[in-house]
């Protein structure tokens, strides 16, 4: 009888301890279940995240030029009006500079580490100086104007108008290259750079 209590006792360790195997593999596999299945949301969370981060960074890569775009636009406006010879009487009463200095504090408050990278920045920062040169030229042409006589004035603005129209060419090319910077280049229909 005592070898017939062992072969029971050893069939019941070897049932209790394929039980607790089982159950460690069982454990085992419901733990890896539930790994995979948090990975899985850890996943999607970090795809969304990426996802929002990309959508804001090209957010305020878009908001730098449409700001940017403020100082040609500016530049080119004022130095279409000093071709203009009707216009011209009007520049010893109606100044731009103010409309000017406004834009120029914009551009220098947008927050340009925002922008992620250095090209951007620098091209970016261009702006406010190309609207202070402008405004300079527009107060020393309103000087001059108000100094000359009236006979010497097409000279004057004939000056500053090359003046202006430098500026507006150079502002025009900063902001191609900020465009591109930030790759937010303009394609048109042909698929060229434009």
């Amino acid at each position: 009888m005592y070898s017939s209590e062992s072969v029971s006792s050893q069939i019941a360790a070897w049932v209790e301890a394929i039980g607790a195997i089982a159950a460690v593999i069982g454990a085992g596999w419901v733990a890896a279940s539930e790994s995979r299945a948090t990975r899985r949301r850890e996943e999607r969370l970090e795809a969304g995240i990426l996802k929002k981060e990309e959508r804001t960074a090209l957010a305020t890569r878009t908001a730098a030029l449409n700001l940017a775009i403020l100082a040609p636009t500016q530049i080119t406006d004022l130095h279409v009006q000093l071709k203009n010879e009707a216009w011209r009487g009007r520049v010893t009463r109606v100044s731009a500079s103010r409309a000017l200095l406004t834009t120029e504090r914009m551009l220098t408050a947008f927050p340009l580490q925002s922008l992620g990278n250095a090209p951007a920045m620098v091209d970016f920062s261009r702006f406010p100086a190309s609207l202070a040169i402008a405004s300079e030229i527009y107060a020393n042409l309103e000087t001059a104007v108000r100094a000359a006589d009236e006979a010497n004035r097409d000279t004057i603005f004939d000056q500053y108008n090359k003046q202006m129209e430098r500026l507006d060419e150079s502002t025009k090319h900063q902001l191609d290259a900020l465009r591109k910077s930030l790759n937010l280049e303009l394609k048109d229909k042909a698929g060229h750079h434009g």
